[in-house]
């Protein structure tokens, strides 16, 4: 089964769970790419939507996996039993939602032992958010497909903090790996952060000048890891 480098990099990071539920499962495929590889025995799609569910429902069907692959509807976490599943693999949506679907459920969450997490946005919010709730980050991706950056988690249980803001932003793993990839994303997006510096600084306002000082900050700790990557 043939899948984007995205899919294919947070499924890899599927590593000790036998049973995943696949939060916003949409076509089912990391679900159906790990049932194929032997990486899982059984998984739970999950969606909010009916057309999602029914997408995964087909393409399961069509691979042969209707015994180990089970489509539910519903929101979040919500859907799965305290316990059912051993891991669960949260992709391709707003980091904020990732958060609210892990915080509503908090003892279904605490009852997993990994998580694989590929938020959109927000994504240094999303790696505070895994160390307040007991969980530490045991390895990261940066990868670039189709013209955007991707970071992709993976968290089991255990204690961590980070004392440098610049490890939330950007991944202490990735940083401490000197990711190549991280290295042309923060260059790209120190450039793009000037030019909005520019305009800023035309505007004159009570905002501009608020987020003109956020932006120097945020430039001032990309200066600060592109010397070490």
């Amino acid at each position: 089964m043939e899948i984007s480098e995205r899919l294919k990099t947070v499924a890899s990071f599927v590593r000790t769970s036998r049973v995943i539920a696949d939060i916003g499962t949409d076509h089912g495929y990391i679900p159906i790419y790990l049932c194929l590889e032997d990486t899982i025995d059984r998984a739970i799609a999950c969606d909010v939507n009916r057309e999602p569910v029914r997408r995964a429902a087909c393409n399961i069907n069509r691979y042969g996996l209707g015994g180990r692959i089970e489509t539910r509807l519903g929101d979040g976490l919500k859907p799965v039993k305290t316990g059912e599943a051993e891991g669960a693999v949260i992709a391709g949506m707003g980091g904020m939602l990732i958060i609210d679907i892990l915080d509503e459920c908090r003892e279904k969450t605490g009852a997993l032992g990994e998580l694989v997490l590929q938020p959109q946005t927000d994504v240094d919010r999303v790696r505070k958010y895994i160390h307040s709730i007991g969980f530490k980050i045991e390895d990261e991706a940066v990868i670039f497909e189709d013209g955007i950056y991707y970071n992709v988690i993976r968290a089991v249980r255990g204690k961590e903090k980070y004392d440098s803001e610049a490890d939330y932003i950007f991944g202490r793993i990735n940083i401490r790996r000197k990711d190549p990839t991280l290295k042309e994303f923060i260059e790209k997006d120190m450039n793009k952060s000037k030019r909005i510096m520019e305009t800023l600084e035309r505007a004159g306002t009570e905002n501009s000048a608020k987020r003109l000082a956020e932006l120097e900050k945020y430039i001032e700790i990309c200066g600060e890891v592109y010397k070490c990557l």
